[in-house]
């Protein structure tokens, strides 16, 4: 009998990419402080190329082959300021390959309580509702078949060559269990940071780090890093680009996979 754990690889690219999708800090997974302000809108699309990797492994522990699959998905937001401190968003996301279908659908708010956005330390609490899919698409891999809770800490500090963007991540992982599912973690934690570089007022580079329980039980944390770029050709239109790779931590699996994302984001 044999251990595969390729699904739980690309439940993990999909927790370092799609859940933080709805109104990130473009292209990065730590979000930021910023609101739309009210009455203001955001409309994000992104596209996002997932491969990942696991070992094969049999009763006895025994490496026996090896497993690699690639995704390719599209996420899309929109946000709308109701005050200046508080954002309503919903997130969409389409897999497209290797199964066609919806995944989990994300709703949820952003409220600023403290400081300013726009100079030196600001703080945010963001609570997300992740809807659920099918049954049977959560069978063919297309998500969580339970409804979802998650809360999400953030701290940004602005100056006017840097930033760093700070997240505190909770996210539950309740789905049907079936034949054919792997036990995994029903409480995901994540905890990362963004320090930017504001190169001028069209550009920004940065790097994403961060460390996440990995729902597989095959090791306890994974590790991700991100590189991304941002550029803005003019007020309200920005462009991205992020390369992420997540990496298990000390897995019995040699779990692994890398993303690559790029997308639109406009403000109105």
């Amino acid at each position: 009998m044999v251990r595969h754990a390729l699904a739980s690889a690309l439940a993990l690219a999909i927790t370092a990419t799609i859940n933080s999708a709805a109104h990130a800090f473009f292209p990065f997974v730590t979000d930021d402080t910023g609101t739309q302000g009210q009455g203001g809108s955001q409309i994000e699309v992104n596209y996002e190329f997932v491969k990942e990797h696991n070992d094969e492994i049999d009763l006895e522990g025994r490496v026996i082959g090896t497993g690699s699959g690639t995704s390719n998905i599209f996420p899309t937001s929109y946000t709308y300021g109701i005050t200046n401190n508080l954002d309503l968003f919903i997130g969409l996301a389409r897999q497209s390959s290797p199964v066609s279908g919806w995944l989990n659908s994300e709703i949820g708010a952003k409220w600023v309580f403290a400081g300013e956005q726009t100079k030196d330390w600001s703080f945010a609490v963001k609570p997300t509702l992740l809807l659920p899919v099918s049954k049977n698409m959560q069978n063919q891999g297309l998500g969580n078949s339970k409804t979802n809770l998650g809360i999400t800490l953030v701290s940004s500090y602005v100056a006017d060559k840097h930033e760093l963007h700070l997240n505190l991540d909770y996210t539950s992982n309740r789905y049907a269990m079936s034949a054919d599912s792997e036990d995994q973690r029903k409480s995901l934690w994540r905890v990362s940071a963004a320090p930017v570089y504001v190169i001028n007022d069209r550009w920004k580079a940065g790097i994403d780090i961060g460390i996440q329980t990995n729902p597989s039980y095959s090791s306890k944390y994974q590790a991700f890093g991100e590189l991304g770029l941002q550029y803005a050709p003019m007020k309200n239109l920005q462009l991205g680009l992020g390369l992420i790779s997540t990496t298990a931590l000390n897995s019995s699996d040699n779990g692994w996979s890398y993303a690559i994302t790029t997308g639109v984001a406009y403000q109105f």
